[in-house]
């Protein structure tokens, strides 16, 4: 391919601007599958936990994660231009770039388990995205042959990986969840709170906060382990059951993170509903989500949004989408909380 041929005077800087020439940004938008694959072999592989305490020999490197060195070489070069990696090729080393250290098991802003997932789950059904904007079947169901959600029950090793790799997005909310007022709060409920991660937190932070993790009765079952570590069991409970047809009753508070974006309008409706039945009036409701063209890192909801056409039916939303939302299934929307992070806060009160 000639970015530079006969046909067009194009450099791969634009002179006046200091820009990338149009040809040249839109060949690494193209070419952005094929670092995502990288991205998922060099976590895989564990290159990233491999340089935590510094640079290495790329032969070091590649002889502890058991590939070629030749060819780890290639893809460490490649990935430091997206400072993934720092490629110091005089030394023939490797070191961690600014955003290399995402990739590490430990980190506490890992997205490692997010690259290790997608392999399974994203980048087959993101083929068949066509077909979906024709029909508005999700991607991945026409992969799949059933529903995401379905289909990640089948095999425990999917939901373990899909568990994990949520508890990583954890960082995206981390932001969100520092801004939850919690001080009239005394009996939480998380619906979909998962591995209870984000619960086990809010409690060791909050020593007078009861609560209870509920989600769907295989997916639950992790969370005891989490509530022990974390020293929170005698105050945090696990409830299994499926939130469309009900959700645990009688708290003064109920928390939905990053839950209802997965989902169409008219499921979303369906659940805030029984929330609605659960919390009876004045109940607090709290929605840890992105808000389009709000939040810190719009992007993020954009992309996101991208995610729910190809996986599932849902989608990211507008304020004046989750307004009425609320108000449609009996809450009124109180306040928008903007974060430090892409993550808003929605607080609605049951009336």
């Amino acid at each position: 391919m000639l970015l530079n041929g006969p046909s067009t005077s194009a450099a791969d800087t634009d002179s006046a601007t200091g820009r990338r020439a149009p040809a040249v940004a839109m060949l690494r938008l193209l070419g952005g599958f094929q670092v995502s694959q990288a991205l998922y072999v060099v976590a895989r592989a564990g290159v990233a936990d491999q340089l935590a305490d510094g640079p290495r020999p790329v032969a070091e490197v590649a002889a502890a994660a058991g590939v070629r060195p030749d060819l780890l070489r290639r893809l460490v070069r490649t990935l430091a231009a997206e400072q993934v990696f720092a490629f110091d090729a005089a030394q023939d080393t490797v070191g961690l770039g600014p955003l290399g250290h995402t990739l590490c098991t430990d980190a506490a802003d890992s997205l490692r388990d997010v690259a290790l997932m997608w392999m399974d789950t994203h980048y087959g059904p993101f083929a068949g995205l066509w077909s979906t904007l024709h029909d508005g079947v999700p991607a991945a169901e026409r992969e799949f042959g059933k529903p995401l959600f379905d289909w990640l029950a089948e095999e425990q090793d999917r939901l373990d990986g899909f568990t994990a790799a949520m508890g990583n997005l954890l960082a995206l909310r981390q932001d969100a969840l520092d801004s939850l007022d919690l001080r009239k709060v005394h009996h939480l409920v998380d619906i979909g709170g998962a591995d209870g991660t984000a619960l086990a937190e809010l409690a060791r932070r909050h020593e007078w906060l009861w609560g209870t993790v509920f989600d769907l009765p295989h997916v639950v079952t992790a969370a005891a382990p989490v509530l022990r570590e974390a020293g929170v069991s005698d105050r945090i409970g696990t409830w299994g059951g499926d939130f469309f047809e009900s959700v645990p009753p009688g708290a003064d508070a109920y928390l939905a993170c990053f839950i209802l974006h997965d989902w169409n309008d008219e499921q979303c409706a369906t659940l805030l509903d029984r929330v609605h039945e659960a919390a009876g009036t004045g109940a607090r409701l709290f929605l840890v989500e992105t808000v389009l063209d709000e939040g810190a890192a719009p992007e993020v909801a954009t992309l996101l949004d991208l995610t729910m056409m190809g996986m599932l039916e849902g989608r990211e939303r507008s304020r004046a989408d989750w307004q009425s939302l609320l108000t449609g299934s009996g809450f009124r929307l109180d306040r928008v909380v903007q974060t430090g992070g892409p993550m808003c806060v929605l607080e609605a009160t049951a009336v």
